[in-house]
């Protein structure tokens, strides 16, 4: 098994966190819940934060 570097890591996790994000924010819509949907926009938003800094970094 090949080792990942942490920039690979770290890409892996803001896939996972935008994944995430963006099923609890379509959840959260059809719900019609205005501060879950927030929340869920902010962890897509950091989780794509996260994957800018590790294609810098690689």
């Amino acid at each position: 098994m090949t080792q990942l570097s942490p920039a690979q890591r770290t890409a892996g996790t803001a896939r996972l966190l935008m994944s995430a994000g963006l099923l609890f924010a379509a959840e959260a819509f059809w719900r019609g819940s205005a501060g879950r949907t927030l929340l869920a926009a902010a962890l897509f938003v950091f989780g794509g934060g996260l994957l800018i800094l590790a294609k810098r970094a690689d």
